[in-house]
């Protein structure tokens, strides 16, 4: 195995393939926990494509950073598959239980939002946020076995082997354990599943191990959950044992799944949504998620005046600032699940309103950032625009795979916030995940809860197809940081010719706040510059570690076949690893 890419250490993982055969696919596996990199590794090395190895990866990341996504949670991917020369999303978010209705969360009256995530108000006992009732039906598994199923090459329990390790033999608790678990260690105690899961005997994170004592966090409650997936397939997790136990275990403690929850649930697959950019073409998901929403910015900056303007020149921040808000004012005036509400898609992913949203841009002011009008996108309903104020907070892992045939999987999956519902249902090994958060707790607006429902997604994972051949898988993590992080580092590396790497470490802006948040390491002339333009500028250290930017990782395959990849700087455990076959 030769490990290439960002330089980080591979043998800090918890589970390492103990011989790799001499023949396989070579590739190149870029995610948030080196143990994870190391289970997509072994699937290439053993003669698997990008995605089994994609799947081993996502498995592996729940048991190696379970705080973040999980079996327990939902997501997105877009796959490219280099023969056929097209390009596959599968849609795997949490949804809401039947019996949800948009009245279930009373709001407290007279409080200020809720300011945890995504600032919708705040919701009588925080019961959208934390516990049982913030639990969605989770996704993962299906999403997972289905992209397998259909587009990998290796069995369910063969990608499923580094996970089920990982759970079994434990990860070596260090500073990263540590931080998470006890940042978080007095709403874990709460829940005695979960408790018994994550806590020492004294109810308290466990200690970083050193040499003297080597402290390890195992699961063996999920080992044997993994391992049941393995041998009976996919659908034991929605149809079987398990899902009965969950659903009656939640329903018990006032949540409104049930058994038939779980059994309904599928994976969704179509068409992923190609966008030109420039001269290359991005690939993504549509609906309720990050992809239309990064459509609409793309689709805006191909038509703004940045030619010739430095990568982080102020006059191109100010350009694209705008662009930003205007499609983050239609995404939470008009985004919802089109399959209950009244969605304009068709209108906010055609490249003819967007050109007309761009060309109200202003250069030297500011536009008034407000939606589209019904009457252009052609919407009757009347319901009200969800306005959150801000989040500061969140969770969620990516993942990103290339192999060298050119099959390419980019992947984002989460439990919502760090923790998700902080519910493990005992015996089970499961951390639920809380995405009925993602919907606005008030009645009358599209994301409003309903039975059945998509809710609206932040993840936006992206395939982007270049004019040379290349091929590059490209995502994050960071909430409703994501989309402006993901069209960022495309624009570096179309409009800049910048690496992977080079694209992960430049300033990037965050507009999901009022302020224009920017790196500390720009310029002062620039800030300055920015200011004068009017604009609220906040001034973030990102090597606090804080999530002040999104958190992304990626890969590139070149037309000669040689990978490129880069991970996170600020984000310690991020890896990119190659192998060779």
């Amino acid at each position: 195995m030769t490990i290439s890419g960002s330089e980080r250490d591979l043998t800090r993982t918890a589970w390492l393939p103990q011989r790799l055969p001499a023949s396989g696919h070579g590739g190149m596996v870029a995610a948030k926990m080196p143990s994870a990199v190391n289970a997509g590794l072994a699937m290439l090395a053993k003669g698997g494509n990008a995605i089994d190895a994609a799947v081993a990866t996502a498995f592996a990341a729940g048991v190696a950073e379970p705080w973040m996504n999980g079996i327990g949670g939902g997501g997105f991917m877009v796959i490219w598959l280099e023969k056929e020369q097209r390009a596959i999303a599968i849609d795997y978010p949490m949804r809401s239980p039947l019996a949800a209705t948009p009245d279930m969360f009373p709001l407290e009256k007279d409080a200020p939002p809720d300011t945890a995530l995504f600032g919708w108000p705040a919701v009588v006992g925080n019961a959208n946020v934390l516990g049982y009732q913030s639990v969605a039906i989770p996704g993962t598994v299906a999403g997972l076995a289905h992209a397998l199923e259909h587009y990998g090459t290796l069995s369910l329990s063969e990608v499923l082997e580094p996970a089920i390790a990982l759970a079994g033999d434990g990860l070596a608790v260090n500073w990263h354990h540590t931080y998470w678990i006890g940042r978080e260690q007095a709403n874990l105690a709460r829940f005695p599943g979960t408790a018994a899961m994550f806590l020492n005997d004294a109810g308290q994170a466990p200690a970083t191990s050193d040499q003297t004592s080597p402290a390890r966090l195992r699961f063996p409650d999920l080992e044997r959950t993994l391992r049941q997936i393995a041998e009976q397939g996919p659908r034991w997790f929605y149809e079987g044992e398990i899902a009965t136990t969950i659903a009656d275990h939640l329903a018990a403690n006032g949540s409104a799944i049930r058994a038939e929850d779980f059994s309904q649930y599928q994976a969704h697959d179509y068409a992923a949504h190609a966008v030109p950019y420039r001269d290359a073409t991005a690939y993504l998901t549509t609906g309720p998620n990050g992809g239309t929403t990064m459509t609409q910015m793309l689709q805006m900056l191909d038509r703004l005046p940045l030619q010739g303007l430095d990568q982080h020149a102020p006059e191109a921040i100010h350009l694209i600032t705008q662009a930003f808000r205007l499609a983050f004012a239609d995404r939470f005036t008009y985004l919802a699940d089109p399959d209950h509400v009244e969605v304009p898609l068709s209108t906010m992913l055609d490249p003819v309103y967007n050109a007309e949203r761009a060309a109200s841009i202003l250069q030297d002011g500011h536009v008034p950032v407000r939606p589209g009008s019904r009457e252009r996108l052609g919407v009757t309903h009347t319901l009200d625009a969800s306005v959150p104020e801000y989040m500061k907070d969140g969770s969620t892992t990516h993942l990103s795979v290339v192999d060298d045939e050119g099959n390419a999987v980019s992947l984002t999956q989460t439990l919502l916030s760090g923790w998700g519902s902080r519910v493990v249902v005992p015996g089970t090994g499961v951390l639920l995940n809380n995405g009925m958060m993602w919907f606005d707790p008030e009645p009358g607006r599209p994301n409003s809860v309903g039975g059945g429902k998509r809710m609206m997604a932040n993840m936006a994972p992206v395939v982007l197809r270049s004019a040379d051949g290349s091929i590059t898988s490209l995502g994050s993590s960071g909430g409703r940081k994501i989309m402006m992080c993901n069209t960022q580092l495309i624009r570096n590396m179309v409009d800049f010719g910048a690496t992977v790497q080079d694209a992960i470490d430049a300033p990037r802006i965050d507009t999901s706040t009022t302020a224009l948040v920017v790196p500390e390491r720009l310029p002062a002339v620039t800030i300055e510059r920015l200011r004068a333009l009017g604009h609220n500028v906040s001034l973030r250290d990102e090597t606090l570690m804080l999530g002040e930017f999104a958190s992304p990782v990626g890969v590139r395959r070149l037309a000669d076949g040689t990978f490129d990849g880069g991970a996170d700087p600020w984000y310690f455990p991020a890896t990119a690893a190659a192998v060779k076959p």
